[in-house]
């Protein structure tokens, strides 16, 4: 550690230092950052998931009902725009259930399971539709519409069929006419005459042909002339001979006409008939089926017990027919229909199912989800905040390595140039080979000063012992040849002054590192006073010297 700090300068120091205390920050951050996308990511997914899977089985929920309130809708108004709406929300539903099936694979195979099941609840409804317009969007359209226009057929001829009641007032006239011819008492007479108003009467409002009223109003007039000649005989005590006579024979010319328009109980018939059809119509209960085919096989009978033409038969009997097998029909679209009804409610059950169960596993899904990041992110934070609290500490720490790998050079360095101002240390300070250290150069510089002053001290000494050794032997020379005339002053003082120029030169060396070691301090900031101060008190020694050194 201390050989690579060595190779540093100062300020790639400070910047690795720096550098580390920032990527520790940058690692709390990206584990801050990763965690922070961590999470959203799971809410996301838990949006884009959990949360769209509710949304879209909500809003396949919601298209059904809608479905289910214009299909129920047609059932009771069979208005045809709402064969479009029930399209509408199923195509709606149908995309919703696409958006499902694309979430992932669980929604996949429900979405295409609803999405055949809307399929199948359409393809029923619109064949329901088909089934009611074949029975009849409306009374007048479709089996309903056919077999109501037969019936209206049918009691259109039982009009014309309808002579019950002049029948009964035949009967009653020849009651009558019998009476008066066994107790030959005018109120029979007056009866009969009664009788035969109200028969005039009730044919004239009758809806029989116009062929048939006038011969049966002939008949009539015929049978009024002859009664009253029967009449007046009988009440004049003559021969009733035996109740016979042309009345008679009109009486039954008028009943063989009605009975040739006479269909026994057929008005009524019909009227049963239509109360039992729309009986089933409200009810839609098979017994009033039963109840009708019943009327129309009593219907049946009477015309075929009639004694009409046998054309008219034919064609009451045709009416009859189209009736039962339009009725019949009807009948077969209702079970057809009913029996769609019943797919399209249990295709309508299975949807509802499947939105009940994929809402139910996306709650419980959901919450699961919400309590695992819940946790996540406690333990995310508790971690976070161990992870932070020893990066602060690892950069304390960093910074104080760091700090006293550049101030301890410094301070020892400081020490030395003290020493070094006041003494001569044999120690040197230690330094790195190849260092590019502003530290280190001023360590060599400190080095190569205590180097040359170590130098200078030892050449002062050796200088001083040398001068002292040289005066010694010249004054002995002369006093052995006591000769005054030898004068060592000139080459005394040629060495002196060699030796003055060597320790100027080696002073000067001195202040010029002092110089370098002052300038590098400076640029140190605070960090460097000491340094600076010690190096510019030794130039100011080292002037001293070369002051003294010049006046030498």
């Amino acid at each position: 550690m201390s050989k690579l700090s060595g190779k540093l300068r100062i300020g790639e120091k400070i910047g690795f230092s720096f550098g580390i205390v920032a990527f520790l920050f940058l690692l709390v951050i990206w584990r801050y950052q990763s965690t922070l996308e961590q999470a959203l990511a799971d809410y996301r997914n838990l949006q884009d998931v959990y949360e769209a899977k509710e949304t879209y089985a909500s809003d396949i929920e919601t298209s059904l009902l809608i479905a289910n309130a214009e299909a129920n809708g047609f059932l009771v108004d069979r208005d045809p725009a709402r064969v479009e709406a029930v399209d509408r929300a199923m195509t709606e539903l149908t995309r919703q259930a696409e958006r499902l099936g694309s979430i992932d694979d669980a929604g996949k195979e429900n979405g295409q399971r609803i999405k055949q099941l809307a399929d199948a609840y359409q393809l029923s409804f619109h064949k329901i539709y088909e089934g009611w317009r074949i029975k009849g969007l409306d009374h007048d359209s479709g089996l309903q519409g056919a077999f109501r226009n037969t019936v209206h057929e049918l009691e259109a001829l039982a009009e014309h069929y309808k002579v019950d009641a002049l029948y009964i007032d035949l009967l009653q006239i020849r009651r009558g006419e019998k009476d008066l011819g066994l107790r030959r008492e005018s109120q029979y007479r007056d009866l009969v005459l009664d009788l035969l108003d109200g028969f005039l009467y009730k044919l004239r409002a009758s809806n029989l042909e116009t062929s048939v009223r006038e011969k049966l109003e002939l008949e009539i007039a015929t049978y009024r002339e002859a009664f009253l000649a029967y009449a007046t005989r009988v009440l004049d005590n003559e021969s009733t001979m035996g109740g016979k006579g042309p009345f008679r024979q009109a009486a039954h010319r008028i009943e063989d006409v009605l009975k040739a328009h006479r269909v026994p109980d057929l008005d009524a018939t019909i009227l049963q008939l239509r109360r039992r059809e729309k009986d089933y119509l409200l009810r839609l209960d098979h017994r009033y089926v039963d109840m009708a085919l019943s009327e129309l096989g009593r219907i049946r009978q009477s015309v075929d017990s009639s004694v009409i033409a046998n054309s008219e038969k034919s064609h009451l009997g045709d009416l009859i027919s189209d009736y039962e097998r339009d009725f019949l029909a009807l009948v077969e679209q209702n079970s057809v229909i009913d029996r769609l009804q019943g797919e399209m409610e249990g295709a309508a059950r299975e949807v509802i199912s499947l939105v009940d169960k994929v809402e139910a596993n996306a709650d419980k899904a959901t919450l699961a989800a919400t309590a695992r990041i819940n946790t996540d992110a406690q333990e995310n934070a508790e971690l976070m905040g161990w992870i932070v609290l020893f990066t602060v500490l690892l950069s304390i720490v960093l910074g104080l390595i760091i700090t006293r790998l550049i101030t301890r050079p410094l301070i020892n360095m400081a020490g030395f140039l003290d020493r070094l101002a006041l003494e001569a240390p044999i120690e040197r300070i230690p330094t790195t080979d190849n260092s590019r250290n502003e530290v280190a150069a001023m360590a060599e510089s400190v080095n190569r000063m205590a180097d040359h002053k170590a130098r200078l001290i030892a050449w002062w000494k050796s200088s001083l012992e040398e001068m002292e050794a040289e005066r010694d032997r010249w004054a002995a020379l002369s006093q052995a040849t006591n000769d005054d005339s030898t004068d060592p002053t000139s080459e005394h003082r040629e060495a002196v002054g060699r030796r003055i120029a060597l320790l100027k030169k080696t002073l000067g060396e001195m202040r010029l590192e002092a110089e370098g070691i002052r300038d590098e301090a400076g640029k140190l900031g605070e960090d460097g006073k000491s340094i600076s101060k010690s190096a510019r008190e030794i130039m100011s020694r080292i002037d001293i010297l070369l002051t003294q050194a010049g006046g030498q």
